[in-house]
């Protein structure tokens, strides 16, 4: 687990995963990107661990904050310095994954809350590659019927469970 946020190391150390601590990792819209990347590649690439949760938490604050441009410029950080560098690293070292890529919980700018909506969420698994949808939000992600009605079962998706 990499976060910033005490209440998902907890979470973690619950569960029992390690918890690594990354410096300049915060919860904001300019946390160090590139060393949770590094984290994760090493616990992955290096360390031989199976998995590797990346939290980021901005999104979830500039929607607290009303702040639609951030917002984007936050998710716009993670396909950049999160989702395309952890790929990257991945496909080099010529190994069969899976990346789930979804936020925790909706935070609309329009009531700078969490709400009990669904998410829209990728998974991508390098062995079968397939495009269903043109874009990352909750409008299509509700048009193609794929649809998680036990937010548990996420875990199952990911590991090709059931």
């Amino acid at each position: 687990m990499i976060s910033a946020v005490d209440l998902l190391k907890g979470i973690a150390v619950g569960a029992s995963m390690k918890v690594i601590e990354v410096e300049g990792a915060n919860g904001g819209l300019h946390t160090n990107y590139e060393g949770k990347v590094d984290a994760a590649v090493k616990a992955l690439l290096d360390d031989s661990y199976d998995f590797a949760y990346i939290h980021v938490e901005a999104p979830d604050e500039m929607g607290h904050q009303g702040n639609a441009a951030h917002k984007v410029q936050s998710i716009e950080e993670i396909d950049k310095n999160i989702i395309s560098v952890v790929k990257d690293a991945l496909d080099s070292a010529n190994e069969p994954y899976r990346i789930l890529i979804l936020p925790d919980h909706p935070t609309p700018i329009r009531c700078r809350t969490h709400t009990k909506d669904p998410v829209p969420y990728i998974l991508f698994d390098s062995t079968c590659q397939r495009k269903t949808i043109a874009h990352f939000n909750e409008k299509e992600a509700a048009a193609t019927g794929n649809f998680v009605a036990e937010g548990c079962q996420m875990m199952n998706k990911l590991l090709g469970i059931g």
